[in-house]
């Protein structure tokens, strides 16, 4: 029988481990394969979005809005390993609808 977490930081810990070898290895796929896919996906977001610049650090840089459209992207990867679930359709529509947010948005950082 499992030992009872001593700490906050163990029991984030043990229920990482529970999430991440469990479930959802079986709802999408091994990690590699998930953040490969992923990564196929970010980069053709970053190369649409910079094409034709130079990129160095003053042109080069990743809005709140790009990294709420990079989540609706993770979420599409999820979409392709096994039956579809409707918590990641969810998901994207409200990342979707927080890059509108932050895109509206006239604060600077």
């Amino acid at each position: 029988m499992p030992q009872e977490p001593t700490s906050p930081r163990e029991a984030i810990l043990h229920a990482a481990i529970s999430l991440t070898v469990g479930d959802r290895d079986k709802q999408y796929g091994p990690p590699y394969r998930n953040l490969s896919d992923c990564a196929r996906l970010f980069t053709a977001y970053i190369v649409g979005k910079f094409a034709g610049t130079t990129l160095d650090e003053s042109t080069f840089y990743l809005t709140a809005e790009d990294i709420a459209w990079l989540n609706v992207l993770q979420k599409i990867a999820r979409t392709y390993w096994r039956e579809p679930k409707s918590d990641t359709y969810e998901d994207a529509a409200a990342y979707a609808a927080i890059a509108f947010e932050c895109a509206t948005r006239q604060e600077p950082l």
